[in-house]
């Protein structure tokens, strides 16, 4: 489901066209990004929190004459070694045994204001978080709203952020696979990301059933396809 090889294979094995499963495909997308900002995926216990980058892309889009970079094909590379312009920051945070939570907020580095607004609202005074120590991070510790952690200042094993790096390889390899997201589509694709990593039956139930409820789910493909679009 998460490039054009899976929607051709899915086209195919549904004997369907594809523009009808591209369709479907991000009316599934569209539903799981509304659900999840009507109400926040929230974190708690220990969790692991750090930034991931994607090369931005414009897939599907063709770029006007005098655009900021020139045209490049898929799967090709940034023009500049590093993290740079080119690239959107991921923002990602994982409960050690449980949810997810994925989010694109900037070109780059990620501020203070990235971080908390990705997870503000998603944290607790019962929420312990792991970082590389990035700074930014502290802003989630102001006013005992949560417990930020260091592991680069610590000497115990259990602090690490490997969790949420194999969470960041998880989306990376989906992105390698369908030679990159459309970057306006991205944050509907950490959606889904939130809810296949660690799949388990109960988590399918559980797409299935956001899916066939009703309350104000009925979504039109041109809606699926404008509304909210990720502008970064």
């Amino acid at each position: 489901m998460y490039g054009t090889p899976y929607i051709d294979q899915t086209a195919e094995y549904l004997e369907l066209h594809h523009e009808t499963v591209f369709n479907m495909r991000h009316k599934i997308l569209f539903c799981l990004e509304q659900e999840e900002n009507k109400n926040p995926t929230q974190l708690e216990g220990v969790c692991e929190a750090d930034e991931t980058y994607l090369l931005e892309s414009y897939k599907g889009k063709k770029l006007p004459s005098g655009f900021w970079r020139k045209p490049r094909k898929h799967g090709a590379v940034a023009a500049k070694p590093g993290v740079s312009h080119e690239y959107i920051c991921v923002c990602a945070g994982i409960e050690r045994d449980g949810r997810a939570i994925s989010m694109a907020v900037n070109r780059a580095t990620a501020s203070k204001g990235d971080i908390n607004q990705v997870f503000g609202e998603r944290v607790s005074s019962k929420t312990v978080i792991i970082t590389d120590g990035a700074k930014g991070y502290g802003v989630l510790g102001e006013g005992g709203k949560c417990t930020v952690l260091n592991a680069d200042e610590e000497a115990d094993s259990f602090l690490n952020i490997n969790t949420v790096n194999s969470y960041h390889s998880f989306i990376k390899e989906r992105n390698r696979k369908a030679r990159g997201f459309a970057t306006k589509f991205l944050n509907r694709y950490n959606a889904l990301f939130s809810k296949a990593f660690r799949t388990t039956k109960a988590a399918v139930d559980d797409i299935y059933s956001l899916l066939c409820d009703m309350n104000n789910r009925n979504h039109t493909i041109l809606e699926s396809q404008t509304q909210n679009l990720l502008k970064i």
